[in-house]
């Protein structure tokens, strides 16, 4: 029987509620295999173990698929989300000890905790600089059936953000998502002139591979209109979206700031951005925080303020989920001007462009993360931008000390920001992953 999406734990049950097939609530503390899932604020005594079926996650991977005893610990459990984690959708979300800022006509946090296993697919949005490594991506997330593509916002970063739209509707027509709206957002960082990479994605922002320009159009709204429309609706479905973004985040901050009230419609955000130990564009910062550092910073002190769980997913994994050049030639030769030859025809421009038999599938590994998060690990750290340095400006400062007495002499404290930072990834799993959607078989082993 599918696992279904249970309602809140009413008030003065104690010990554990199951609902339906794999749903437990518990007050308390609960744990998985030795993992906090879950805290709420009642009181309760004793301790219960219950033998909960546990569906797979989204994708289908095989080791997924078990039965686990769910261990509920009582205790007095914190208010305001510290310490709290909740399953939705078929994996762990994590909330940080930051008391969200609850905007004027938004929902509350709940007081209840809810963990729910479900196979619906995950409503997710992409914010996109397409982008050879952007253009990976949209089609993994237009093509695999876990997810539910709902929109797509373009600001200016790898290329300008028309080059920008045009890429992204391109691909999004090939994969046969003409459904999905596409929004133009900013066209420059928040307070400098904008820096492009068409060093890396060519002079057209997708690889110069000179196919016709798509017949669909762009959607009349701003990008930022399109995300508080595409958020404010999930919120009023009770389907809070997982939100993408894949390029600088001058949207994201301008959306958050702007419009706080999307939080109601946000389950996480999943960033491609950052790094904990190297950079690209420059020797200390990675290309999309680099290139608006401010936005960054605000985006992520946005979140954090709202109680909005966000995963890093930074140049630490961002190389390790390649595709060799024998299976790019593999992807042309189904031809048509599908999906599988568009991928196969970005990877070939990679590998001739810096003269290498594989490349990175890059941003699309974010969205891996989404589908199928058996595959990276993570810690959550403190995390600070840096936007004053001379050789540092954009730098995303990891703080990975783990001896209190260091954080307690710093003059400048813990960083008030957390944030899931990817440290390891399975490159091999996500890129097989990845292959497989472009090539219709999602799903299969």
């Amino acid at each position: 029987m599918p696992a279904t999406i249970a309602g809140a734990h009413e008030e003065g049950v104690d010990g554990v509620l199951v609902v339906a097939a794999g749903v437990v609530v518990v007050d308390g503390v609960a744990l998985v295999d030795g993992t906090v899932v879950g805290a709420l604020d009642a009181e309760v005594e004793g301790t219960v173990v219950v033998p909960v079926a546990v569906g797979p996650a989204a994708g289908g991977a095989e080791e997924q698929a078990v039965t686990r005893d769910v261990t509920a610990t009582a205790r007095t459990a914190p208010r305001a989300m510290d310490g709290r984690r909740r399953l939705w959708l078929g994996r762990i979300v994590r909330a940080y000890p930051r008391t969200p800022v609850v905007p004027s006509g938004a929902a509350a946090p709940p007081d209840r905790y809810v963990a729910a296993v479900t196979t619906e697919p995950t409503p997710i949005v992409l914010d996109v600089d397409t982008g050879v490594d952007d253009a990976c991506a949209l089609l993994l997330a237009a093509l695999h059936p876990a997810l539910d593509l709902r929109a797509v916002s373009c600001v200016g970063g790898n290329a300008p953000v028309d080059d920008v739209v045009r890429n992204t509707l391109l691909v999004l027509e090939t994969a046969g998502r003409t459904d999905v709206p596409v929004a133009r957002g900013a066209e420059r960082p928040l307070l400098e002139p904008p820096v492009d990479a068409r060093h890396v994605h060519g002079d057209d922002g997708m690889g110069d591979l000179h196919w016709p320009p798509a017949a669909m159009k762009a959607d009349p709204r701003h990008a930022v209109e399109l995300l508080r429309d595409v958020c404010r609706e999930a919120a009023a479905e009770d389907r809070p979206i997982t939100l993408v973004p894949l390029a600088p985040l001058t949207n994201i901050a301008l959306l958050l700031r702007t419009y706080p009230d999307v939080v109601s419609g946000i389950s996480e955000i999943v960033f491609m951005g950052g790094a904990a130990n190297v950079g690209n564009a420059t020797a200390s910062a990675e290309f999309n925080v680099f290139h608006d550092p401010e936005a960054a910073a605000i985006a992520l002190d946005a979140a954090a303020d709202l109680g909005i769980p966000v995963t890093m997913y930074g140049l630490d994994v961002f190389y390790e989920p390649v595709v060799s050049g024998e299976l790019a030639d593999e992807l042309v030769a189904v031809g048509g001007r599908g999906p599988a030859e568009l991928a196969g025809s970005l990877i070939r421009f990679q590998n001739a462009r810096f003269d290498r038999p594989a490349s990175t599938i890059g941003d699309a590994g974010a969205v891996c993360v989404v589908i199928d998060r058996a595959g990276i690990r993570t810690e959550p750290l403190p995390l600070r931008v840096e936007l004053a340095g001379t050789w540092s400006r954009g730098r995303t400062i990891v703080d990975r000390r783990d001896w209190s007495g260091d954080m307690a002499h710093d003059p400048h404290g813990e960083a008030p920001v957390r944030v899931d930072v990817a440290l390891e990834v399975d490159g091999p799993r996500y890129a097989r992953l990845w292959a497989d959607t472009v090539l219709g078989r999602a799903g299969e082993r």
